[in-house]
């Protein structure tokens, strides 16, 4: 009796490795096969200890265990979105901080211009290029991965930034996108292509010319960090926003540097 149960034990073993899925499979197969991995060990199990009632119950309480099993699985996963929420939560906190700051002091500045006395400069006094209180304004914005779609909580910061080009006399905006290194370079480079448009398009629809706009992509070649986790991916997938004084050289490889 003792070797037909460890055999049995044996069995239900190597059923449950049967089962076992890798990380690529989605959660209803993984949540189905717990399930029937369950009921399958429950059943032989019952089986041998208690015939063909046996079976019955044995199946009953591998069921459960198999519920339970895929219950754990289900939270799990719902704490990795949490997760992922918290990150991207506390990053739009952050970047609404720095251009609300960013804001407030451009406003402060233009009201400063705005109400100065003209000054007559004299004849022989060489004219230097003035640059706008909004040079080189920078801000960021984040991407769910394999999107580059806005989130609309951006929506405000972008309308800001649209605002202060509105006000520069020779305003340019440089656009660059990014990626994380998860996935093929070359369509990372495409994506990184493709979020640097939604955010042209976004600006044009608030009344930019496109000619003041200029877009660039470097995919997930420029990381910020040189170990690659959770928490770094979340950071490399950006579009970075740039406000540029049109009579200053405009940044066309580096405009992060």
């Amino acid at each position: 009796m003792i070797r037909k149960l460890s055999l049995l034990l044996i069995l239900c073993t190597v059923s449950s490795t049967a089962f076992t899925d890798t990380s690529h499979q989605n959660y209803e197969e993984q949540q189905l096969r717990g399930e029937t991995r369950g009921l399958f060990s429950g059943a032989i199990l019952g089986g041998a200890l208690g015939g063909p009632p046996g079976v019955v119950i044995g199946a009953g309480i591998g069921a459960l265990f198999g519920d339970a099993w895929s219950t754990a699985s289900q939270v799990n996963n719902l704490q990795a979105s949490l997760n992922e929420s918290q990150i991207q939560f506390a990053a739009v906190e952050n970047e609404l901080e720095i251009i609300k700051k960013e804001y407030q002091t451009a406003k402060t500045e233009l009201d400063r211009f705005r109400k100065a006395p003209p000054k007559i400069l004299p004849a022989f006094l060489s004219a230097q290029p003035v640059i706008t209180c909004c040079d080189n304004t920078v801000s960021s914005i984040y991407f769910r991965t394999g999107s580059s779609d806005i989130e609309l909580h951006y929506n405000e910061q972008l309308e800001s930034i649209a605002s202060l080009v509105k006000q520069m006399t020779n305003a340019k905006v440089e656009i660059t996108g990014y990626s994380d290194r998860t996935g093929d370079p070359s369509r990372n480079l495409n994506l990184s292509q493709q979020r640097s448009d939604s955010v042209k398009s976004f600006l044009i629809g608030m009344g930019i010319d496109n000619a003041s706009i200029a877009t660039l992509a470097h995919g997930e070649t420029r990381p910020l960090q040189a170990v690659q986790n959770f928490e770094t991916d979340f950071f490399d997938r950006r579009v970075i926003v740039r406000l540029r004084d049109n009579s200053q050289t405009m940044i066309t490889q580096t405009p992060e540097d």
